[in-house]
């Protein structure tokens, strides 16, 4: 937050200073600028220089009169380091006078390029920030295992003593081979080491109790750390995502107002290059956003995230080469060039759907169903087929309302459809549940729209001379008339009757009644109502309806 602060100041006094207009040789003359500050600092670095020079010079004279060796290697280190000083503050020097960096003005042929190199100057900060987070675990780490290592040295120190003072309380006393002074002298540099690690192991020990007794707890540590990061990496990172997120969102947003007023975003069908316009936008708006995070990283002075960053986008390009493909596919899709194109029909669960529009989230719709509205990824529809459609396509065999015939024999009024299910309601009320798929699979007829009822009716063979000339049109007449007047004016289309054959028994007819929508709930009814003016009329008309006979055939015994 600091040095965001300290950012915006120098933005804002930078800003104001450039507002004001200075005259003409006034420049030096006004106190604080850039020509005083650029002495001031000019003499601070010639005073140093001077001192540092002086240094210099007293070492050379130690340096020609010394005869020690020990002493000129040290005399010619100070005098490495002193120059080399003195090399920085000459740079400095010049880089302030001149205005510009010296090294930029290097007539040697620079290195050539090392991406490993590249690479770990660009990875430094974030190792030096998770060396620096795991300093405290590594230093207890590092003093346990140099408590087992100094145990273990003391151990054996004692052992190597016990086998020393075995040996020369086993030795002769006159000692005839003199071996009690040297025995006594190795004794004597064990014990010393004993004493050394015991020395070194009490240390350590004090050192990780003293490590571990102002160590913290796992949550005051977890707490400090996240407080830590959310002050100063946590608000940068923010900062970052909220920049990404407002460029993009700006960015989008000024297009779309934009393309409303063009004529070319007014149209049903977009044109190849409006398309093309719009990924290749969609692309820079993206390059855009991250470049405006990575700015705001930069400007907070956070090499760490930076860093982090930067290492994330080169894992996202290096994985994107494996999505190359599928990546054109949907940029040909965007560009209503791919399997799928809008204003096209395509079948998804065995459901129709027009491809409303073609975008990074495609709209599909089917009008005839309820929540017929569906928003896929673009990558869904790589596997699709679609098919240019005609203005009169069928979405769906039925609207909510209708009455239908299942193939099952089911016959009922949809009540609900949707892309997941389809109910109908049954004559008496109960309600049949379909999936959408399953309603299709049983081929529904939808009777809402007009039906035929047929029936096969027989006179007896007494009245075949009219059976071919009067006997049709009066059931005709007579069976539309019945029906219209049972079922509204409006209800039959048209009626029609039709000699089939002369059968066993019966002289047999086919009426066919093609009725209006309307009846859709009569639907038995009227069956059974034909059935009944057929009779009605034959009593009218004084015809015998006749029954089947059967003839029984005895053979006759010779």
């Amino acid at each position: 937050m600091c040095s965001l602060r300290v950012l915006l100041v120098l933005v804002f006094s930078s800003l104001s200073l450039a507002q004001v207009p200075i005259p003409d040789g006034a420049a030096s003359k006004v106190p604080g600028t850039r020509v005083e500050r650029s002495a001031a600092s000019l003499s601070a670095l010639q005073r140093t220089r001077e001192t540092k020079q002086a240094a210099l010079d007293k070492l050379n004279q130690k340096l020609s009169v010394t005869t020690l060796e020990d002493e000129r290697t040290t005399l010619l280190a100070q005098k490495h380091a002193l120059q080399a000083e003195l090399d920085r503050l000459s740079a400095d020097f010049e880089s302030i006078a001149t205005g510009i960096d010296v090294a930029n003005f290097d007539l040697t042929q620079p290195d050539s390029f090392d991406l490993q190199a590249e690479v770990q100057k660009l990875i430094q900060p974030l190792i030096e920030e998770l060396k620096d987070a795991t300093e405290e675990p590594r230093q207890i780490e590092r003093l346990r295992s140099q408590i087992d290592y100094l145990v273990s040295r003391e151990e054996l120190a004692s052992q190597a003593l016990k086998s020393i003072e075995t040996l020369i309380s086993d030795l002769d006393p006159s000692d005839p081979q003199g071996l009690r002074p040297a025995l006594l002298e190795s004794r004597d540099g064990w014990k010393h080491r004993m004493e050394e690690a015991h020395g070194q192991l009490t240390v350590a020990r004090f050192q990780l109790e003293s490590r571990l007794s102002s160590r913290k707890s796992i949550i005051s540590s977890t707490q400090s750390a996240l407080g830590d990061f959310f002050r100063t990496r946590g608000l940068n990172l923010l900062l970052a995502i909220a920049t990404f997120f407002l460029v993009l969102v700006v960015l989008r947003g000024a297009y779309r107002k934009i393309s409303k007023l063009l004529p070319t975003k007014n149209r049903e069908e977009r044109h190849f290059y409006a398309r093309l316009i719009d990924v290749l936008y969609f692309l820079f708006v993206t390059a855009i956003a991250v470049v405006a995070a990575l700015l705001v990283l930069y400007a907070t002075g956070d090499w760490v995230l930076l860093g982090i960053t930067l290492l994330f986008l080169v894992g996202v390009a290096w994985a994107f080469k494996t999505a190359v493909p599928m990546f054109l596919e949907q940029i040909r899709l965007l560009l209503n060039l791919g399997t799928v194109r809008e204003r096209e029909r395509v079948m998804i669960e065995g459901i129709p759907y027009r491809v409303s529009k073609l975008s990074f989230y495609t709209l599909l719709s089917n009008p005839n169903l309820a929540g017929g509205v569906r928003r896929l990824p673009l990558k869904d529809l790589t596997d699709m087929r679609s098919r240019t459609c005609s203005k009169d396509e069928i979405w769906f065999p039925s609207h909510r309302g209708d009455w239908v015939l299942l193939s099952d024999g089911r016959r009922g009024e949809v009540k609900h459809q949707s892309p997941d299910m389809v109910q109908i309601e049954l004559l008496g009320g109960s309600r049949v549940t379909y999936s959408s798929s399953e309603f299709l699979g049983l081929a529904p007829e939808n009777l809402s729209v007009g039906f035929r009822r047929q029936i096969r009716f027989g006179i007896d063979y007494a009245h075949q001379a009219i059976s071919t000339t009067q006997v049709p049109a009066i059931f005709a007449t007579q069976v539309e008339r019945g029906l219209r007047k049972r079922f509204g004016a409006d209800s039959v289309k048209s009626l029609k009757v039709e000699f089939v054959e002369a059968g066993a028994s019966s002289l047999d007819y086919q009426v066919f009644a093609d009725m209006d929508g309307s009846c859709a709930s009569q639907f038995d009814a009227i069956a059974r109502a034909m059935q009944t003016l057929c009779v009605e009329t034959c009593n009218e008309q004084g015809w015998t309806i006749p029954f089947t006979q059967i003839t029984v055939h005895q053979a006759v015994s010779h």
